[in-house]
């Protein structure tokens, strides 16, 4: 009776784990689409240097050279501007010039906004009011924005009037048309408290889900007792799968998306390299997650039963039993090592700086401790193929939970003779 209390027990926790794998590898897709938004949205430094590449990209450039055109046109009449300047007799031929002149308007526009001068105006006005939007989203102070008496634009008329004076048009630039031309309207008044209330959600979500996933995989891992290790495995290739899914989201989907909300044939390559430029993040994290589960992956492997898992740990013991502060400070270099690189986010802020040195800190001490348990002081430093065999079948039965603890550890002693 008890065996069969046992089995419905275990069955019960393996249940109870493999639930607990399966919603956090479901938290952790939501979470990586929320950090995602959160720092290309709502960062500015972020949103900014994705401006500035945006510029940076033929087709955007041409793109917006375009919209700078139709943004120009409305601020200046060039005909009445021409008749004004030109002879009596000439007049005439005003229109025929100011069509010309509009003929070559985009290739004036797209030459200037490829110069360094362009660039940074284009930096400073992205920046000013990407700024100006956080600060409303958030509720801060934002100037003369609010949701009260205005809305939160992007404000192209430094352009319009660096362009105009390239043209020799520009003594007349704000007669010509009123005063918001040139303005794109990205929020409007009635659409803050909205936009609000989502800021609000967005931030708590990305600060929350990755702890809660931590989490949930900790516990899950935590009670396959007896199979931890291959539980650790799954949770590498559960960070692999969602970090292999983000990768299809940002190629497939985005492409489709891209192509079934432009119709415009000439205008898919520029929405298509915005759409790439403003995911990049989402693959950095993509490929971030794919390091980390094969990391745990690595893990799971060289504290698993394996013939060269065995090998590896028997090579390392004597290290670790006779020099652990060396093993310690060589990890540490490894980690500054990675630190200085950068690879990822979050070897470049201080919360995943934190996470990811306790985790390196706890795995080591963890595979330690089972090199401590597997050659005690007086094991052999060298196993014979018969010792590693057994070895490797101990360990399988134990992974699998037919031996307990203290079974394993007196099968082992035998097994090596201590």
């Amino acid at each position: 009776m008890a065996p069969k209390k046992a089995r419905l027990t275990t069955r019960r926790r393996s249940a109870v784990v493999w639930t607990l794998i399966v919603v956090a590898t479901l938290l952790t897709l939501v979470a990586s689409l929320t950090v995602w938004s959160k720092r290309q949205l709502l960062n500015t430094d972020k949103f900014t240097s994705s401006a500035v590449k945006l510029l940076g990209n033929d087709e955007i450039r041409g793109a917006l050279s375009s919209r700078l055109v139709d943004l120009l046109n409305q601020r200046v009449d060039l005909t009445s501007q021409l008749q004004e300047r030109l002879p009596p007799r000439a007049k005439s031929a005003a229109p025929v010039a100011a069509a010309a002149i509009r003929n070559s308007e985009g290739r004036v526009i797209d030459a200037f906004l490829a110069t360094s001068q362009a660039q940074a105006l284009w930096e400073r006005v992205v920046r000013r009011s990407h700024t100006a939007l956080v600060n409303v989203l958030e509720g801060k102070d934002a100037g003369p924005i609010s949701t009260e008496n205005g809305n939160v634009v992007l404000d192209l008329r430094p352009f319009l009037q660096q362009i105009a004076a390239r043209l020799g048009v520009e003594d007349r630039l704000k007669a010509r048309a009123s005063p918001t031309a040139g303005e794109i309207v990205i929020l409007k008044s009635n659409q803050l408290d909205a936009a609000q209330k989502a800021v609000t959600a967005l931030k708590s979500l990305s600060a929350w889900l990755v702890l809660v996933v931590l989490a949930l995989y900790a516990l899950a891992i935590y009670l396959a007792r007896g199979t931890r290790r291959t539980k650790l495995e799954v949770a590498g290739f559960c960070f692999l799968l969602v970090g292999v899914i983000l990768i299809v989201i940002r190629r497939v989907v985005g492409g489709a998306v891209v192509d079934s909300l432009v119709k415009t044939e000439t205008s898919k390559p520029a929405v298509r390299n915005l759409w790439y430029i403003e995911t990049d993040l989402l693959r950095d994290l993509a490929l971030a997650l794919i390091a980390y589960g094969l990391l745990a992956v690595v893990a799971g492997f060289v504290a698993g039963p394996s013939r060269p898992a065995v090998a590896l740990r028997r090579w390392v013991a004597p290290t670790f039993r006779e020099r652990p502060v060396l093993v310690y400070a060589v990890a540490l270099f490894a980690f500054l090592l990675v630190l200085a690189w950068g690879p990822t986010g979050a070897t470049r802020q201080l919360l995943g700086i934190v996470v990811l040195g306790g985790l390196l800190a706890l795995g080591l001490e963890v595979w330690r401790r089972q090199i401590l348990r597997e050659f005690p002081p007086g094991a052999p430093t060298l196993a014979a193929d018969g010792q590693l065999d057994g070895l490797e079948r101990l360990a399988r039965l134990r992974s699998s939970g037919a031996l307990t603890e203290s079974e394993f550890e007196a099968q082992k002693a035998a097994l090596l003779g201590t």
